[in-house]
């Protein structure tokens, strides 16, 4: 009987998925003789169109930072560690740089 391998959270941050590197170039792909595309007529977008957020996500306002790879994979990491979400590990620190600057703790977490 074989034993299947050992999942490694380790190992699932740091693949090639997770960090979007490509080891290996695309096979080159032969372009298919296809018929001339029907025209799609353009979609019109309605400001009445309201995305429903979650109620973890209710009143709350979203912040986007651009890290590169190795930054993300570091934090990622951090929160394996310790056991916690990337949100959690960046509400720590959130949390942090405010009592560093006199502001007080008063980010939230779920």
């Amino acid at each position: 009987m074989n034993a299947a391998p050992r999942f490694s959270l380790r190992a699932a941050v740091t693949d090639s998925v997770s960090t979007g590197r490509r080891d290996e170039l695309p096979a080159a792909v032969e372009p298919e003789a296809a018929a001339e595309p029907a025209p799609v007529a353009p979609r019109r977008v309605t400001k009445t169109t309201k995305t429903v957020r979650p109620a973890t996500r209710q009143g709350a306002r979203g912040i986007t930072v651009w890290v590169e790879p190795e930054i993300y994979r570091m934090i990622k990491l951090v929160g394996l560690d310790a056991d916690m979400t990337t949100q959690d590990v960046m509400l720590e620190a959130i949390n942090d740089l405010l009592a560093k600057k006199g502001k007080g703790r008063i980010a939230k977490t779920r």
